[in-house]
């Protein structure tokens, strides 16, 4: 297999993942700076310009949380449960991580990207981020357990602490205890440190 990333973007969640799985791969670094994810090439495995892309035996993958699921059911991992309400709480969180806060972020980024010069705007884009933060700390007060889908670590706890270590927001967000314990336990993983070696970052969001 081999995995296209840009580093510490959202592919970084496919990364640790593989890790954890146990997964013999190769990584080919995308640079979104230099445009290496317009190039033809790229393009015809990807038509969206994005990462991660994962090549297979079966073809290619393109959307991070797929290729999660497929690679943990795949290869029988821990990171999803098999079957059931638990499973279907896992992937809630992965879920949320993929589209609700990985999202906000988007939105932010989308608005500067193209120049937005409104304030208000910007304010409300970068709340909006703040709220997801705020709801994953209340879920975790709430459900009284370490991470977002019970005491082991799932796949949405991992996108989530990838996302946590964006900082193109004009301040990072505020983590809230629990939250900054997961970030913390999750960032200082053997699988994860690893991943961050291989991509070159530097982990900021959790002492």
């Amino acid at each position: 297999m081999k995995l296209y990333y840009y580093p510490g973007a959202c592919s970084l969640a496919v990364h640790v993942a593989m890790n954890e799985l146990g997964l013999e791969y190769e990584i080919e670094k995308i640079d979104i700076k230099k445009g290496d994810n317009k190039k033809p090439e790229y393009l015809a495995l990807n038509p969206r310009g994005q990462v991660a892309t994962l090549v297979t035996d079966d073809g290619v993958l393109t959307e991070n949380a797929a290729i999660i699921i497929h690679l943990n059911d795949r290869y029988e991992g821990k990171l999803l449960n098999k079957s059931g309400y638990e499973r279907a709480i896992a992937l809630q969180w992965l879920m949320f991580a993929n589209s609700g806060l990985h999202g906000a972020y988007s939105k932010y980024m989308f608005l500067k990207k193209n120049n937005c010069t409104a304030e208000d705007v910007l304010k409300a884009a970068e709340k909006n981020v703040q709220e997801q933060w705020d709801e994953i700390e209340r879920h975790l007060n709430q459900c009284g357990t370490s991470y977002m889908a019970g005491n082991e670590v799932t796949a949405g706890d991992i996108y989530i602490t990838v996302v946590a270590n964006w900082d193109f927001l004009p301040s990072m967000p505020k983590f809230g205890p629990k939250t900054s314990q997961l970030l913390h336990n999750v960032s200082r993983m053997p699988s994860y440190q690893t991943a961050m070696a291989n991509e070159g970052v530097d982990y900021k969001a959790a002492a």
